[in-house]
């Protein structure tokens, strides 16, 4: 494989200088290169065609997500090549690109609208509590490859940038509701205006549902996992000058979840965990020219836990009383960045800025103090067209992070466009992940049974990011008049310094060598290689089919031996006691090449009938893979969503916006009820809803 990329990569490079010459002024000019492909602004920070941005990208339409018939955000991602997308309970969605190493997916970068929801403290996003409701998302543009170089750490192994309705995109009055299965009931209700100066728009939603059931026939605990969450979200436009608008987003939600299971146990005590979150961003653009503006950004996420989890007696007799013990946890976020964007001359364009931000957290049962990081960096990124054929992108971000660390990732891509409708791209991307302050800071108590006590995990700290090298080579072409496309790469990266728990023999616990994790050291090298791509073909005016396919390898080797010296142990002990830990960590490594599944893909199929009728037919399929924090092996997993729609008012009133709606009836799961993804402890089964929505 490795071979293989660098002779690609070399043969398209001379090719491209070779044939940089022939490109004579009769030949086609560099509009004639930006034709059907979708523009978009994730990659580069620049706005540029599919077909010249420096990472593959995939980009998930409005029309995709109401053909696909997700109730969640999380569902979305199942379209994207080599996306994860799994349940540790009914309301905690896990999303994750290039396999699951476990539950938090902590090498890739969430933004809604450019604001980054990658939380503090643990490095996760929580879907089920983001104050945003899917119906007001107009597209989602996910980077498949790091970048780092223009959205920074925790961006090396992809990019996920939700982008919302502007304020005046929505009718004057929508309102959706959702019954079905498993307690469905959701309700969502937005309305906005236009005017000279101002627009708006404003969403209330409450979503919720009664989780997963156990599987039958297996030896689980049920679980409590029923949610309800509401929220609001406005947004304001507000344009003074010609030249200057700004964007107000303000957004809140409340979230309750059921935690733990239904039978007494003193490890997930029965709870109901209280979540509030909220954001305010505010950005103001200033159009220069026809080429350039200019553009400050702020942003303030906060987010509220109470998990009371050890407040209520526990349960055996080893384990009497009350303990009072909680997983409560405040994090806040600070977020301010300048961006200027120019064009140099006729061939090229430049966008850079910097920014600053700071996480505070306070967390007792979690870190050893509350910490407030600061981080800065500073960027930049160049399009160079060469000629009509030939663009290079070249970018980097350099980044201090909170403790004291300076990094520069760097990223630089070749574009070389064959004929206007086909392109092959090369590039090549460093990346790094800082560490999260549990894996420097932590400090938590979790309880061992066997015999029952108190272990105590504390994080050493002294901890260096982790490392990615990244290189890909891929074709993006378009197939026919009607806008078909396919979408190919193959890729190979490379990640070192893995962090990861840290195995050692507690002598205080166990009389045997019986490792457990103490804290968290760099303890592992991977890599990862593979070929996806993604074929959208139209098949005539009214139907679509998206098929997403990735073909995927991965392995680790531990990146140290151990080497531990038990006081007042022979040398021989100390030796056996090595030989377990360095057993425990090879383990792992043997572990780690599961954690990406052989083969996965996803078929989503739409079509619009005569009279307003609607199908849109889902297809998905994950080849066995294993987390390393949920131990079981998820197997072979193949299901079916079907959603069929009818919409109703004439053709008049729908131009006229004075009266629209539909009528959806959604099967998840169509063709069985009994499969299960990250956690073992439930079971998809075949759900159906009813969806009612009314525009007038």
């Amino acid at each position: 494989m490795k071979q293989l990329q660098s002779w690609l990569s070399a043969s398209i490079l001379l090719i491209g200088m070779a044939c940089g010459s022939a490109w004579a002024a009769g030949y086609p000019s560099e509009q004639d290169y930006l034709q059907e492909f979708p523009i978009v602004l994730s990659a580069s920070r620049l706005s540029q065609p599919i077909s010249e941005t420096p990472n593959a990208m995939t980009v998930i339409d409005r029309g995709m997500i109401v053909a696909s018939g997700a109730r969640n955000i999380a569902d979305l991602f199942r379209l994207v090549p080599s996306m994860y997308v799994g349940y540790a309970d009914g309301h905690t969605p896990i999303v994750s690109y290039r396999g699951i190493t476990d539950e938090h997916a902590r090498r890739m970068q969430v933004l809604v609208d450019g604001r980054s929801i990658y939380l503090p403290i643990f490095g996760r996003v929580d879907w089920a509590e983001l104050p945003l409701d899917i119906g007001d998302i107009e597209r989602i543009e996910v980077v498949r490859g790091p970048s780092a170089a223009s959205h920074g750490s925790n961006s090396v192994q992809g990019v996920i940038n939700i982008l919302t309705h502007q304020a005046p995109g929505v009718p004057k009055a929508q309102v959706s509701v959702n019954r079905g299965d498993a307690g469905i009931s959701d309700v969502s209700a937005r309305f906005g205006g236009a005017g000279e100066k101002w627009d708006y728009r404003v969403t209330l939603a409450s979503r919720g549902d009664s989780g997963f059931d156990p599987l039958p026939n297996v030896a689980s605990i049920p679980l409590n996992d029923n949610s309800r969450t509401q929220l609001i979200n406005t947004r304001i436009n507000y344009r003074p000058t010609g030249n200057d608008s700004l964007d107000i987003q303000l957004g809140y939600s409340d979230s309750s979840r059921m935690l733990g299971d239904q039978v007494p146990n003193f490890h997930a005590p029965v709870r109901d965990q209280k979540v509030n979150a909220d954001f305010e961003q505010i950005t103001w653009l200033r159009t220069l020219d026809v080429a350039s503006d200019f553009q400050l950004n702020y942003y303030h996420i906060g987010r509220n836990t109470k998990d009371e989890r050890y407040s209520v007696p526990a349960y055996g007799a080893k384990a009497p009383g009350s303990y009072l013990f909680s997983d409560n946890a405040v994090i806040h976020r600070h977020d301010f960045e300048m961006q200027h964007t120019l064009r140099t001359s006729p061939d090229n364009r430049v966008v850079w800025g910097a920014g600053a931000r700071q996480d505070s957290a306070t967390a007792p049962n979690i870190l050893r103090y509350s910490p407030t990081w600061r981080e800065y960096r500073l960027f930049g990124h160049d399009e160079w067209r060469i000629t009509p054929a030939n663009l290079v992108n070249i970018g980097a971000m350099a980044e201090k992070n909170a403790l004291g660390q300076t990094r520069v990732s760097p990223r630089i891509s070749y574009n070389y466009h064959l004929t206007p409708l086909d392109t092959l791209r090369a590039s090549v991307s460093v990346a790094y992940r800082n560490p999260e302050m549990i894996e420097e800071l932590g400090n938590q108590s979790v309880p061992l049974a066997a015999p029952w006590k108190w272990h105590n995990i504390s994080a050493a700290g002294g901890l260096n990011p982790e490392k990615a090298i990244s290189r890909e080579i891929g074709y993006i072409g378009q197939l026919d008049d009607a806008g078909s496309t396919l979408d190919v790469r193959i890729f190979h990266d490379q990640i070192s310094d893995i962090i990861w728990v840290d195995p050692v023999y507690d002598p205080a616990i166990y009389p045997t060598s019986v490792v457990t994790p103490k804290s968290f050291k760099s303890d592992f090298n991977a890599y990862h290689s593979g070929l996806e791509g993604t074929l959208n073909y139209r098949l005539g005016a009214h139907s679509k089919l998206t098929v997403n396919y990735s073909h995927q390898i991965a392995g680790a080797t531990p990146s140290r031996a151990s080497s531990y010296a038990y006081a007042g142990y022979p040398a021989a002990i100390n030796a056996a006691l090595n030989t377990a830990l360095n057993a425990s960590l090879t383990s792992y490594a043997y572990k780690y090449a599961q954690t990406v599944p052989l083969n996965s893909g996803s078929l989503l199929f739409s079509h619009d009938f005569s009279g307003g009728t609607q199908l849109g037919a889902g297809f998905y399929h994950i080849d066995p893979v294993r987390s390393l924090d949920a131990g079981t092996l998820q197997p072979l997993t193949r299901y079916l969503d079907l959603r069929l729609a009818q919409r109703f008012g004439s053709r008049r009133s729908r131009e006229k916006g004075s009266g629209n709606g539909e009528i959806a009836l959604v099967v998840q799961n169509a063709l069985s009820d009994h499969y299960f993804d990250y956690s073992s402890q439930t079971r998809h089964k075949r759900r159906v809803y009813l969806t009612a929505a009314l525009e007038f």
